[in-house]
């Protein structure tokens, strides 16, 4: 896999049915909606805990120049935008240096999910760090980038 390729997010069609649901309640006649009312909505239904990732993309629209209202089509491709920015290769290696304690290897460990669970917090087994890595690595031992990457832009659910 290529360190740097170009990541084109497209929402499928359920995804795109789901948004428009939301969008039409809020939509006026000439077909624009205001996100702060898309947001209201979605947060009266829960998707702000059921997805936070969801949610917080629609608030990221409120900030920009579509804040006073955007189209249906609009909103579609900002959130495409939004993922594919979230999902690019850059951004996940980013994340995935965070992992790597030993740069030279450039692969993720058990001991190196292990650590980061820990500085955030979280109190993980070794049995349990195992149990991710293996299920993640080819070899069972070291997540490469190519399998990290895999695995951080499989489909996400909205």
């Amino acid at each position: 896999m290529s360190r740097m390729k170009n990541y084109k997010f497209e929402l499928n069609e359920e995804q795109v049915r789901r948004i428009r649901r939301v969008f039409n309640i809020y939509a006026d006649r000439s077909g624009v909606a205001k996100p702060v009312d898309i947001l209201e909505g979605m947060r009266e239904a829960g998707v702000d805990e059921k997805n936070p990732m969801v949610y917080d993309l629609i608030s990221q629209i409120n900030s920009t120049e579509f804040r006073n209202g955007i189209t249906f089509e609009q909103l579609v491709e900002e959130i495409e935008k939004k993922l594919a920015d979230r999902t690019s290769e850059e951004a996940i290696d980013r994340i995935f240096q965070y992992y790597v304690e030993n740069p030279n290897k450039q692969t993720i460990t058990y001991e190196d999910i292990k650590r980061l669970a820990n500085e955030v917090g979280e109190d993980m087994e070794d049995d349990q760090a195992k149990r991710i890595v293996s299920r993640i690595a080819s070899n069972g031992k070291d997540i490469t980038f190519d399998e990290f990457y895999t695995v951080m832009t499989k489909k996400i659910q909205l």
